[in-house]
């Protein structure tokens, strides 16, 4: 077992946890509910998926897999209820594909390759982490905004099943 490849594979499977946790929670609502907003000074979950998608699109697709992307992060703040739940859940799901194809490519030999992401110098590794970490913090604001939208209603996408889990 090599460890760049176990933290590859690991990576990976993060991604992959946090895009099925956001498409499980954003599956839950309607179209008004992607676009709330808690307060004035809170993003709606549509505006945080698409400055994910800004993010993994600069970090991921063109700061790894070579791909040319350019960012235009404030435009990703900016409210898009013309844009229907369908078509930014489309476009986040095969951006999750783009994500996995990019890792898949990325060799453990190519870790401390160095990389100029969003004005830093960064390793493969720690742009890796610094991706992956950003995503989970913003999928537990969507699962956060969707249960305060939807409160009871909410449907967990998992639950323990044994005290080992931490069922009572």
């Amino acid at each position: 077992m090599e460890i760049g490849n176990e933290l590859l594979k690991e990576v990976g499977s993060r991604f992959d946890q946090s895009f099925r946790l956001i498409a499980h929670a954003t599956g839950q609502l309607d179209e008004s509910q992607i676009w709330y907003r808690p307060s004035s000074h809170s993003n709606s979950i549509g505006i945080i998926i698409q400055h994910l998608t800004g993010n993994l699109n600069q970090w991921i697709l063109d700061g790894i897999g070579g791909q040319a992307y350019v960012r235009h992060r404030p435009m990703e703040f900016e409210e898009g209820e013309g844009t229907s739940k369908e078509k930014i859940i489309k476009q986040f799901s095969e951006l999750g594909e783009r994500v996995q194809e990019v890792i898949s490519r990325t060799k453990s030999g190519m870790l401390l390759d160095l990389r100029r992401i969003q004005g830093f110098d960064q390793t493969v590794l720690s742009a890796l982490i610094a991706a992956v970490t950003h995503f989970e913090l913003h999928a537990g604001q969507i699962v956060y905004v969707s249960k305060l939208i939807l409160n009871e209603r909410y449907q967990e996408s998992w639950k323990p099943a044994s005290p080992e889990q931490g069922s009572r």
